[in-house]
């Protein structure tokens, strides 16, 4: 009974995580070197077009 009830609570847990919004960009700026800052905006915004992508299909 226990599993089944952790199970059913990490899998709505999980479930929901998707929909929360990404603070990527503001730990980028705290970078403290400007390539790193660009390369890392860079990559957030890489990622975020692959989840729109994934979340049209």
């Amino acid at each position: 009974m226990r599993k089944t009830l952790l199970f059913i609570t990490l899998a709505f847990g999980l479930a929901g995580c998707k929909n929360l919004p990404r603070d990527d960009t503001r730990s980028c700026d705290k970078l403290m070197d400007w390539n790193d800052r660009k390369a890392c905006k860079e990559k957030v915004a890489a990622e975020q077009r692959d989840w729109e992508k994934r979340d049209k299909k």
